[in-house]
């Protein structure tokens, strides 16, 4: 392909307000809108892999509730993150055990919000604030969780990081926009366009906890849009990966496409966190090798 000159994003003028975000680009520039913006069907479980293809099985959000989930055939193993309640090293220990059951060639992992014990700066704080908003967690001493993520012997750990997997170069980040203080929440603006900035060019999947403005992001309840106006920017400006993975908002579940990526928020635990969202599967051709 063309070389472009690298694209600066900065942070939106409606960066602190996602639902006036997404009103003012669809009606001054249609950036919702259909043909090229729409819902996609997930393809059946049974659909036969084509040709020169990898099969990717999309989870994410859940929440130590791993038992009754029906998984399909795939190559390679995507989680969004909030694999646990609170990143309990027994929880992290659970999840493990469940993935190590798997039969995927590859599995690749993120953390969410609730994996408190990944995220060193918020564990640090909350030992400082005497643990009061998360009571059960000051059971914990630092050598439990100051090195929680090697407990995931069954995957590939992605934070800030990056991963090739036959030929598909997959990024992993997990976080969100600031919500009720739990981990990896960040201020919108600039302190989640730092975050979305360590994304380099040329990836091919992005996996993400949360999901950008405009797509599976609607929280009916609060009748609000909640995802990050600069991830968005950053996919369709910057980066744009053939696949947009994420969770987060539980009421998201669904795929969707904006004519070039597919976002797919396959968060599988329902508002009331039933586990009861399908896995969703998502066929890739291969990167030709040249």
């Amino acid at each position: 392909s063309m070389a472009h000159g690298k694209v600066t994003i900065t942070v939106d003028e409606y960066s602190s307000n996602p639902t006036q975000a997404f009103t003012h680009y669809n009606i001054n520039q249609s950036r919702f809108q259909p043909p090229h913006v729409h819902m996609v069907d997930p393809i059946p479980y049974d659909t036969p892999k084509p040709a020169g293809h990898t099969r990717f099985v999309c989870v994410s959000d859940t929440h130590s509730r791993t038992d009754g989930i029906q998984m399909p055939y795939g190559d390679v193993l995507l989680h969004m993150g909030d694999f646990t309640e609170l990143g309990l090293p027994s929880e992290v220990k659970k999840f493990n055990d469940w993935l190590g059951g798997l039969p995927y060639e590859f599995k690749v992992v993120i953390a969410g919000n609730h994996e408190l014990t990944f995220d060193k700066d918020f564990m640090a704080e909350l030992v400082k604030q005497d643990y009061y908003r998360f009571p059960s967690v000051s059971k914990l001493k630092p050598e439990d969780f100051d090195n929680v993520q090697t407990l995931l012997t069954n995957c590939v750990y992605l934070q800030d990081s990056d991963v090739t997997i036959k030929g598909f170069r997959i990024y992993g980040a997990p976080w969100t926009p600031w919500f009720n203080g739990w981990g990896f929440n960040l201020p919108r603006g600039q302190s989640l366009l730092d975050k979305w900035n360590l994304v380099p060019e040329g990836i091919d999947i992005l996996m993400t906890h949360g999901p950008p403005l405009g797509f599976r992001d609607w929280v009916p309840k609060e009748l609000q849009r909640v995802g990050c106006v600069e991830l968005l920017n950053t996919v369709q400006k910057r980066v744009r990966p053939k696949l947009h993975a994420f969770g987060g908002i539980h009421e998201g579940y669904g795929i969707m496409t904006d004519g070039f990526t597919t976002f797919i928020n396959a968060s599988t635990c329902t508002v009331s966190f039933q586990p009861t969202n399908p896995p969703i599967v998502f066929d890739l051709p291969n990167p030709s090798s040249s």
